[in-house]
């Protein structure tokens, strides 16, 4: 069956709003790094701390989507305040 778009109709819009953060988590084991969003910025920092605490990562940072501004990383020092997230 053709694609919405080509049979004349509009495809539905997305029924979850876009992701604006993510959690950037370095580990030692396995190697490598994972990446989880988040809409909020609050379940984002709060999620990087907890891994930090649980000793799950060596390294976790959150970026803000729309602009690539760090807005948590312990290791470089950076902690902005909710009114800036």
């Amino acid at each position: 069956m053709a694609p919405p778009a080509a049979r004349g109709l509009e495809a539905l819009p997305p029924i979850w709003p876009e992701d604006r953060y993510e959690v950037v988590c370095e580990r030692d084991d396995p190697p490598g790094a994972t990446r989880d969003r988040y809409r909020f910025p609050q379940y984002a920092v709060r999620s990087a701390r907890e891994l930090e605490t649980a000793g799950l990562a060596r390294r976790v940072r959150v970026v803000r989507l729309t602009d690539g501004v760090v807005i948590y990383d312990r290791v470089e020092g950076v902690e902005l305040s909710a009114d800036r997230w």
